[in-house]
């Protein structure tokens, strides 16, 4: 019941937009949350020999010591606060001619006056101008609580955070490693078919979500903005990289055969490059390489000698392929915008003749301008500000606005309304930036950290970082203690590092992805990439299965045959038993 329910959180959060349409997600984010919260208490997974009663008992005590537990709760009230003490926000209603009340999230915590005095205020200088939005703004109502500008806004990120944070704990607490990793292998062939419905999306050249739904944007999947497919495939192409990896080490602990993940894996490659991002190809390509280079090394010695260099072979052949197609495209790319600009220049018939000479290619849709962009992109300048990289002046306007409210911010989706009023106009080069931007900044700062800090303060930023410690911990204690968990001889015998769980491997790689993405996009304001995230952290040590050496009497047992051959017998290999282990 727990991973059904968890699965089913993950499936809806990815398919209904990436998890960023408010309105397709307030109707059952909070039923949700709080049938799994029960779930969790009342039917978690038994041991083998546990009563119900003892299941229960187990987790409410795990949950008890956990301090994510108390953290997110913490979170939860934080963030229910900044909701509930919005702002009195006056929108001019052009249709009406009227000042609107927007918030705060109930109508008698706003004393009466306010709505004479939105009666009272002065329509717009000139008219509302069309696309601007007129606003002012009010007090709210309880000043030394945390608040918010909008709570209507402020409510989207209680459709993401409490979500997310339940489903962490209950797949941490609440499931065996069995299920554990039952619940990763369906988030990796969720992730194919999802790149197969985003592949045939971009073969039909479509902007469309459902039924043909046009989005007057580029749609990839069901993704909306184009970087957050761009975290999310690379992400599950990781873990489908280790769990094929797992599966041919484990084999028979795995219903599901290597090669399913294998292509999944190779979906979701594919849907990060046609996701129509820089960094969904980037990061991409780095798993490839990334793979590429680690498979021989992990497995050399556990191979026989004609299979290492099979292996070896053909991993060289598709980074190979990959690493060429990338740079036939960019030679393609180059070739084409020198082509374009010759004949734009040309001024003779010769000339003329000449520029049409030139070799064309054939373009790509999509690709070809984002291969343009990584051409294009100053790095040196790009990287010379880690915590601005390319947020710009956005980053340099939330710090601001981070100063001016340094304990608990502003509230959620703040900025967009606040960043104009921290532009500093006697600066030339600040004056222009915001010329260039029609009198406006951009609604987000393109960088998680700074834009969690600025909306909700160090206490919310820290309670935030706080939860995303109490999730990593254990997971690092565990793949750091994997190696004591040997899977042969062959691999025993091979360095530490080599002995590192290799699911776990693959996913502090996507976690690290993920979080490195955050810096230069805002990946954390989709919900299927924040619920992935905390799932990721919470099921990895459920890959991390057998008994310890020293337990097992001294050295390990001897592998039944040469290569990937598990371990077989004893307690250790009890799927209840590696739980307690690992609790």
């Amino acid at each position: 019941m727990v991973c059904a329910l968890i699965a089913l959180m993950a499936t809806l959060f990815t398919w209904l937009g990436g998890g960023v349409v408010g309105p397709w997600l307030t109707p059952w984010t909070p039923w949700l949350t709080l049938l799994l919260a029960e779930a969790m208490l009342l039917l978690p997974e038994q041991r083998a020999g546990e009563t119900l009663f003892d299941a229960r008992r187990r987790v409410w005590r795990a949950l008890a010591r956990d301090p994510l537990t108390w953290l997110a709760v913490a979170l939860v009230v934080f963030l229910v606060i900044q909701w509930l003490n919005g702002c009195v926000f006056l929108v001019w209603d052009a249709a009406a001619r009227a000042w609107v009340r927007v918030s705060p999230a109930f109508g008698w915590l706003v004393p009466e006056a306010w709505a004479e005095r939105a009666a009272a205020l002065p329509a717009p200088k000139g008219g509302a101008a069309e696309g601007v939005v007129w606003y002012a703004l009010g007090s709210q109502p309880w000043g030394w609580l945390p608040w918010s500008l909008r709570s209507d806004e402020a409510w989207g990120v209680l459709n993401w955070f409490p979500p997310s944070l339940a489903a962490a704990l209950a797949a941490r607490h609440a499931l065996l490693g069995q299920t554990k990793r039952w619940l990763m292998g369906f988030v990796c062939m969720m992730g194919g078919v999802l790149a197969v419905a985003g592949i045939v999306q971009y073969a039909m050249g479509g902007t469309f979500l459902y039924w043909g739904m046009e989005t007057r944007a580029f749609f990839f999947a069901t993704f909306g903005y184009p970087n957050h497919a761009a975290c999310w495939f690379p992400a599950v192409m990781a873990l489908s990289v280790g769990m094929t990896l797992w599966t041919l080490e484990h084999p028979g602990r795995s219903r599901v055969p290597p090669w399913v993940y294998g292509l999944c894996a190779a979906l979701c490659a594919v849907s990060g490059v046609l996701s129509g991002s820089r960094a969904g190809m980037l990061f991409t390509l780095a798993l490839l390489g990334f793979t590429a280079l680690y498979v021989p090394v992990r497995y050399f010695g556990s191979l026989p000698g004609g299979m290492r260099w099979a292996v070896t072979g053909t991993l060289a052949a598709v980074a190979a392929v990959a690493l060429g197609t990338a740079a036939f495209r960019m030679h393609a790319v180059t070739a084409n915008t020198a082509r374009a600009e010759a004949l734009r220049a040309a001024s003779t018939q010769a000339e003329r003749e000449a520029a049409a000479a030139m070799p064309t290619y054939t373009a790509l849709p999509w690709v070809d301008g984002v291969l343009g962009e990584i051409a294009g992109t100053d790095w040196a300048s790009f990287f010379e500000n880690p915590m601005l990289m390319r947020s710009g002046y956005q980053g340099i306007l939330a710090l601001r606005q981070a100063a001016d409210h340094p304990v608990a911010g502003t509230g959620a989706w703040s900025f967009r309304w606040l960043n104009e009023a921290y532009i500093d106009r006697e600066d030339p080069e600040e004056r222009t930036w915001l010329g260039k931007r029609m009198g406006v900044g951009q609604a987000n700062v393109h960088n998680d950290t700074l834009q969690f800090l600025a909306e909700h303060g160090w206490v919310g930023f820290g309670l935030m970082l706080g939860c995303v410690l109490a999730l990593a911990l254990p997971f690092l204690k565990a793949l750091l203690a994997s190696p004591a968990y040997t899977v042969s001889d062959a691999q025993a015998d091979r360095c530490w590092l080599n002995r590192l769980n290799v699911f776990c491997v693959f996913a502090f790689v996507a976690t690290a992805l993920i979080a490195a993405h955050s810096f230069i996009d805002l990946v954390f304001r989709s919900a299927a990439c924040m619920l992935l995230y905390g799932l990721i952290f919470a099921c990895a040590p459920g890959f991390v299965v057998g008994r310890r050496p020293a337990e097992a009497g001294g050295a390990p047992a001897p592998a039944e045959a040469e290569g990937l051959a598990p371990r077989r017998g004893g307690a250790g290999d009890d799927e209840d038993e590696e739980e307690e282990t690992h609790a």
